[in-house]
């Protein structure tokens, strides 16, 4: 028999043993973190702009299917890792009870939780491989890790496929995103696995606390004064009442602390067997471990801090960048869950520390466990969920988007000042302005339906008390237009649209607009837009949103570029050369359509050409004016023709007016171009303008910002291009498809249902 020395000097060494386990374990949640952050760089993660977003936004999006199968292989992969990584380095060996499957001793209910959590791995991790998204290396990996940690359970050895686990988890948690935003997912998702680990260890371990069990029916009673002494009564598993009182657990037969003795015991608790040295005898471990001896709460309670910051700086590092957003957007509240639920789990775990937390551990443990779940499922969740839009800026374009029903719609809104701001929503079928008739740009070409077909009572509100303004089409172009008047500061915008109703918050500042912004709302608002969005496709990571006005930012119409003022020169020689004695020129009133137009005439008049007024057969129609009056004219001239030759000698377009809205409206044109249209980057442009907002037709404003962004040169020498439809299906599809060129305009075409070709050598633009 061991003298008590001896065996004081064992349960020391072995508290001191379980001490440096938990230590070891509260380190690895601050160690592996820090070590992922150290990973990710000190660059900010890569900031997703506004056209990016919205693409994303209005994008296909993951179906519920998908979005389940990534909760359960994120949230089994956290309880498998964390329950393996905790319960092996905290856990001690015991002496009988549930053996694993290599010999480990667990209790029971944790084994089951992690065999069922190896279970949903492995099933979630073989449908993930079967749709194609995983590698068959890291689904056998990731199964392999689970359903090892579920075996090993109860052993040292456990430890190793649960941290690698808490890896894969981090991997997986994080692959949205990159740099700095990649490594808080990581911390996020080990902080969050070791404190689900911990908490689902504690619930299955802990006994159900109360009063001390009275006597039996027919059994009698034992007075209080007839107890036996501490040293010598043993409580649950053997523990002496001594050492239990003195850990505040309630042994049988022995109140907790706080909890008042009720002066009756029963006979069976009064009589428990004892052992020698019961005082000091090491207790055997019935449950593998001993959360009570604070091993557990000081890993959980490091653990959960630092998942509640990781997922506070992920907000701040990635979104959503507005309070609106964030209790606004199925984003943002998933965001918060995401942080606000593992402070609860440490909330519960400083519970079970007091008094009166301990008569109801149990259930607060579980209680935790569902809210650690459940916030790691809402971090999970957030790689499925569209970002939302951009804060607001004064002075700068805003573009973000809203619910229309079963689809959503692109809102761009300039200039962000108080008073006007023009307002455009993506979609067909809106109404013209005063009970007018505008062509569609849609039937223009081939009736291709860019976007969802609204009803005619979308509309648009702003916080002030002016009734709301119906969204209109507008000549030459795609979409819904509205001009707003917006208060000075901080408000929200109201776009009603396909019965539903949203919100989009808006900041004006207090600087009123200046004449260059104010041009958004006149006729040339359009064109604007379009140069705009060229901006925002355009814009690259870390660059700011252009600004409305300022520099290149301003409206294309209120001057002529010297670009655009050599090629209409270049053009005027061109066909004068070839003969044409008279020339017809449509401008309107902006600035540039003034110098553009006293440019072609002065021109034409050098060369020898006779200035017309009104159509003829003999004249070339050269349009200057902007996109509306240029649609306009151009249908009433393709309409002449229909009856008497009309413009024989050509129809010229200003280099600014290559839009599906404009040359859509006339059988043939030639435009002067710095740029090839049919170039890769041209139809890149063309695709991810598209792609930002459903509808909007590339056009040369647009490309020109976005060219510039992109560092790529427009040609010093213009060519002319000849626009006209194509009648021949450039595919052949099987009956019932189409792929937007057979059958319908491809809504990233220049020229839908038709073709942009040159048809001269680069000229000299003097």
């Amino acid at each position: 028999m061991p003298t008590s020395s001896n065996t004081r000097h064992r349960v020391s060494r072995s508290r001191r043993a379980l001490v440096r386990r938990g230590r070891a374990a509260a380190a690895s949640v601050v160690v592996l973190p820090l070590a992922l952050v150290a990973s990710g760089g000190t660059a900010l993660a890569a900031t997703a702009t506004p056209a990016a977003r919205a693409a994303a936004a209005l994008g296909e999006q993951a179906g519920a299917g998908v979005v389940l199968l990534r909760l359960a292989l994120l949230v089994g992969t956290a309880l498998a890792g964390g329950i393996a990584l905790v319960h092996g380095v905290v856990g001690a060996r015991r002496q009988g009870g549930a053996r694993g499957l290599f010999a480990g001793y667990a209790s029971r209910g944790l084994q089951v939780t992690a065999w069922v959590a190896a279970g949903v791995v492995a099933a979630a991790a073989e449908v993930t491989h079967l749709t194609g998204s995983v590698s068959v290396l890291g689904t056998a990996a990731h199964v392999v890790l689970a359903l090892v940690a579920a075996a090993l359970l109860g052993t040292r050895w456990s430890a190793a496929p649960g941290a690698l686990l808490l890896v894969l988890l981090a991997a997986q948690l994080g692959s949205a995103h990159t740099g700095l935003a990649f490594a808080l997912d990581g911390v996020y998702a080990v902080a969050s696995g070791v404190l689900v680990g911990a908490t689902a260890v504690a619930a299955a371990v802990s006994r159900r606390a109360g009063p001390a069990p009275g006597p039996r029916v027919g059994e009698p009673a034992v007075p209080a004064g007839s107890v036996p002494s501490a040293s010598r009564v043993t409580g649950v598993a053997g523990v002496p009442v001594a050492g239990v009182l003195s850990a505040g657990v309630p042994s049988a037969g022995v109140p907790s602390a706080g909890v008042p003795f009720t002066g009756v015991r029963s006979r069976a608790a009064a009589e428990a067997p004892t052992e020698p040295f019961a005082a000091v005898a090491r207790p055997p471990d019935d449950e593998g471990v001993a959360p009570r001896s604070g091993v557990l709460a000081r890993v959980a309670i490091t653990a959960g801090p630092v998942a509640v910051a990781a997922g506070i700086a992920q907000l701040l590092v990635s979104g959503p960048e507005t309070a609106h957003d964030l209790t606004g957007s199925g984003y943002g509240l998933a965001g918060l869950a995401a942080v606000v639920l593992p402070a609860l789990v440490v909330v519960g775990w400083l519970a079970t520390l007091r008094p009166a937390g301990r008569l109801r551990e149990r259930e607060l443990y579980r209680i935790a466990g569902v809210a650690g779940v459940t916030g790691l499922a809402a971090a999970a969740l957030l790689a499925a969920l569209p970002l939302p839009g951009p804060g607001p800026e004064p002075g700068r374009p805003l573009l973000r988007t809203v619910d229309a029903g079963a689809e959503r719609l692109a809102v761009l809104v300039a200039p962000m000042r108080p008073g006007p701001n023009l307002v455009r929503l993506s979609g067909t079928g809106y109404p013209a302005p005063g009970g007018g008739s505008v062509r569609p740009v849609a039937l223009a070409t081939g009736g291709h339906q860019h976007g969802p077909t609204l009803p005619s009572g979308a509309s648009v509100s702003s916080d002030t008390s002016a009734p709301a303004v119906p969204f209109t089409a507008r000549n030459g172009a795609a979409g819904g237009w509205a001009v707003v008047d917006l208060p000075a500061g901080a408000s929200t915008l109201t776009v009603t649209a396909g019965g539903v109703t949203s919100t989009v918050p808006v900041d004006t500042g207090s600087a009123a607009a200046t004449p260059a912004e104010g041009a958004l709302t006149g006729p040339d608002g359009p064109e604007c837009a379009a140069a705009l969005l060229g901006d925002l496709v355009g814009q690259r990571p870390g660059e700011p949103a252009p600004q409305v006005g300022a520099g290149a930012g301003g409206c294309p119409g209120d001057a002529l570029s010297e670009a655009d003022a050599g090629a209409l020169r270049a053009t005027v020689r061109t066909l004068t050369d070839h003969g044409v004695r008279s020339v017809r020129v449509v401008a309107d009133d902006s600035p540039r359509s003034r110098a553009a137009a006293e440019l072609v005439r002065t021109r034409a008049t050098e060369a020898g050409a006779r200035l017309v007024e009104r159509p003829d057969a003999d004249s070339a129609l050269i349009v200057v004016s902007g996109w509306a009056p240029a649609a306009v004219a151009l249908q009433e001239a393709s309409a002449r023709a229909l009856e008497t030759p009309t413009h024989l000698g050509g129809t010229y377009l200003a280099p600014w007016l290559l839009t599906a809205g404009v040359v859509t409206r006339t059988s043939s044109s030639v435009v002067p171009l710095a740029f090839n249209p049919q170039d890769q980057l041209a139809q890149r442009y063309a695709g991810e303008v598209g792609a930002a907002f459903p509808g909007e037709a590339p056009s040369t404003s647009g490309y020109a910002r976005w060219a510039a962004h992109s560092g790529v040169p427009l040609d010093d020498r213009p060519t002319l291009f000849g626009a006209a439809p194509v009648d021949v299906p450039m595919t052949v599809n099987p009956p019932g498809e189409t792929d937007g060129h057979h059958g319908g305009g491809n809504p990233a075409a220049w020229f839908p249902n038709g073709t942009v070709v040159p048809v001269s050598a680069p000229l000299d633009p003097s």
